[in-house]
């Protein structure tokens, strides 16, 4: 950052450089031009030469901490900020780097603590510092996995950040657009107005917490709000603000333990059952009923049997694992690995029905003897209700050739109901692609309708849906629980198989929403589908549709896509709704279909259409379809190969799906293979699908794993 004398000066007293520590001003500019030309050492070695001769000023001391931060010596910088403090006990700016070292450190709960210490220090003059550690602690919060506190510390960033500084707010879009996150974790948490019919003193105590919350400063906001609950009759909007103050501060049980409660007031359905769906995600005391995968044991009598039966039963395939899959300290490889199924691969997946469809139920690993080790197999699989048929299927394949099963492990613990979302099945290499949608979509119904009603959550008592629908008391409960499925949903169609399942299990039904009575600044984008589309008006409509399509929301992005090119207003630009209709179609026939109308589009606009047409080649490409393929690429070849970027563009694609080698040859592509298991997620979803990578130790020469400006 540059420093000028009319910059705010490092000590963090709020005033310019030229009005405080004039006297430092140009030793200051110097060393934050040594730290811009990457040369923290030389910066740090200057600052301590002047802190030789002024030990105690508050600037230089702020610098040290920074540049100390920097290089990730944390012991260097919290010696420099237990100084800082001593001297300044009311500078925001040590409080902030104090908030920094705590999240380089992982110690979140205390870098959310520093930081309010310092956001409740600062008057209009934000300090350098202060903002910074925003978004360091905002950074620091998403490595950990709480989204709540993450969201609201990065959109207080990008409120107070300077024109042009979009860091926050496109790290936000692009955890918006990766896959894994629910859709209830996208969405920004708005507080509640003050109602209308509580007392002046009440009201004046409601009104100062959104004051606070808007400033930041969101644990004096939650004192504002405790201090006005009442516990005999709770009102909904204190209730529902001091859980927002708890989860923005990081106290998740405390966020998860308001949403409940506000979910049983006397509120409107729908809020209800969203703060009870968003409660069911985030709440640290759920224990959900747990599905385990274990590895067994078996040892080998007869190693030349166990490969003769592994290679001519029919329930068995041969697997090759990727070595990647493989733990780093994994010495020994297996001599052959399989998977196993409850049935032989059909000869033609032509005609394949869904009960044909052979299901993976384990992962079989072969192991040779060694000096150390007997020969063995391992079998990987789930220990639920099929279990003992995979003990049966070991016997009936392999029987004498091995002995009785030795050591069991658990390698991996499941949620019971997600569990019962996912399945593993191998189709035959020939099932065309048109048939394998239907396949999926037809087992996906099965999934939900079946499976998932009989499983667990720890949201419904520990009952199943299916038992949960006789509980009136768990009716919220249950209603939650369908929504946290159904907004992972990407297919629009699938709306009227939840709509039916509310039904079974003798729930409301999710009812179309009016948008004369809709506040369009509020409405969350779970409720987007549900708008009567055809009474929302123009403005709004586009509104809506850039919004969800930030927020990765399919369904909702594809309604309000449909609905606008139906409209085809004179003067819309429609080249981002097309685009989302194409590429977030689950149907790669209707994608298509939407390319051709894309085009007709484009020559009405008289826009090029090139990138409809790569667009086409790439949905060709997914339908599997090569003769679709070869007449778009005649159509590129013919008329858009000299338009910008479009040879390229077609180059890549065809790299990237395997149809072309390096050197442009073409080449086969074989038959698909189930995926071997997957390491257990996290409780929630984290950057990366992984928890961050352990802090280096203090006093080394790494940089810092904490993102700041």
């Amino acid at each position: 950052m540059a420093i000028d004398p009319y910059s705010l000066c490092p000590c963090g007293s709020g005033k310019k450089l030229k009005f405080c520590c004039s006297d430092l001003a140009a030793d200051i500019e110097k060393i934050t031009k040594l730290v811009a030309g990457e040369q923290p050492h030389a910066a740090l070695k200057h600052v301590e030469s002047l802190l030789a001769k002024q030990p105690d000023r508050a600037s230089l001391l702020d610098i040290r901490a920074m540049i100390e931060l920097s290089l990730n010596d944390l012991d260097a910088a919290e010696k420099t900020l237990k100084h800082f403090l001593a001297v300044e006990p009311e500078n925001p700016s040590a409080h902030a780097q104090w908030a920094l070292l705590a999240a380089s450190r992982n110690e979140v709960v205390d870098a959310v603590s520093r930081l309010q210490d310092a956001l409740e220090l600062t008057n209009n003059d934000m300090p350098q510092r202060v903002f910074e550690a925003i978004g360091g602690v905002g950074h620091a919060l998403l490595l950990d996995g709480d989204m709540i506190a993450a969201r609201a510390h990065l959109l207080l960033y990008a409120g107070v950040a300077p024109e042009g500084d979009n860091r926050a707010l496109e790290l936000l879009l692009r955890l918006n657009l990766q896959g894994g996150l629910p859709l209830l974790l996208r969405d920004n948490l708005m507080l509640m107005e003050c109602p209308p019919q509580f007392a002046t003193a009440t009201k004046n105590i409601f009104e100062e917490g959104l004051r606070l919350a808007r400033r930041g400063q969101w644990r004096r906001a939650e004192a504002q709000f405790a201090n006005i609950v009442n516990e005999a009759n709770p009102d909904p909007a204190v209730t529902y603000n001091l859980a927002l103050m708890r989860g923005w501060l990081g106290n998740e049980a405390g966020f998860a333990d308001g949403l409940h409660h506000f979910a049983r007031l006397s509120v409107p359905l729908d809020e209800a059952v969203e703060a009870e769906a968003l409660a069911q995600l985030v709440d640290p005391n759920f224990e959900e009923p747990i599905l385990a995968s274990v590895r067994i044991t078996y040892p080998i009598l007869n190693e030349d049997v166990v490969a003769e039966r592994l290679a001519s039963d029919k329930r068995i395939e041969r697997y090759e694992l990727d070595p990647e899959s493989l733990e780093e300290d994994e010495v020994t490889r297996p001599r052959s690995t399989h998977i196993l199924l409850d049935r032989p691969i059909p000869k033609t997946g032509v005609d394949l029905k869904l009960d044909e469809a052979p299901n993976v139920l384990a992962f079989i690993s072969v192991y040779g003897k060694r000096t150390d080790r007997d020969a063995r197999v391992e079998v990987t699989t789930d220990r639920g209700d099929g279990f003992a048929n995979v003990e049966k299927l070991i016997g009936e394949v392999l029987g004498d050739a091995i002995g009785p099963h030795g050591d069991e492990e658990v390698v991996a613990e499941k949620s019971a109901s997600e569990e019962a979302l996912s399945w593993r099945w191998r189709l035959p290499n020939d099932t065309p692609p048109a048939l394998r949608r239907k396949l999926l979509a037809e087992r996906r119904r099965k999934a939900i309708v079946e499976d998932w009603v009989a499983a667990p959550r720890a949201g419904l008592d520990g009952l199943s849906p299916r038992d949960a629908a006789s509980r009136a008391d768990l009716k919220i409960q249950l209603l939650a629980s369908i929504l946290i499925v159904e907004q992972a949903a990407v297919d629009p169609e699938e709306q009227a198989m939840f709509q039916e399942l509310r039904d079974t299990l003798g729930v409301p039904r999710a009812e179309a929403v009016d948008p004369s009575a809709v506040n369009w600044e509020r409405i969350p984008i779970t409720r987007l589908p549900r708008l009567d589309l055809a009474k929302v008006p123009e403005d709004r409509l586009m509104q809506l549709f850039n919004r969800a399509s930030m927020s990765g929301a399919a369904v909702a992005s594809l309604a309000l896509a449909h609905e606008l090119v139906s409209r085809d207003t004179p003067g819309v630009d429609l080249a981002p709704v097309y685009r989302q209709l194409i590429r977030s179609e689950p149907d790669p026939d209707r994608a298509l279909q939407w390319t051709a109308k894309a085009k007709e589009w484009a020559a009405k606009a008289g826009k090029s259409a090139g990138e409809w047409a790569l667009l086409e080649l790439e949905v060709q490409i997914e339908r599997g379809d090569p003769m679709g393929v070869q007449e778009t690429l005649n159509d590129l070849r013919a008329n858009h190969l000299s338009e910008p970027g479009i040879a390229e563009a077609t180059y890549r694609l065809l790299y990237t799906a395997g149809l072309l080698t390096p050197r442009g040859l073409p080449t086969g592509a074989g038959g698909g293979m189930p995926a071997a298991p997957a390491a257990p997620a996290n409780r929630l979803w984290t950057p990366d699908q992984g928890a961050p990578a352990a802090a280096p130790a203090a006093g080394g020469g790494g940089k810092s794993a904490i993102w700041t400006p």
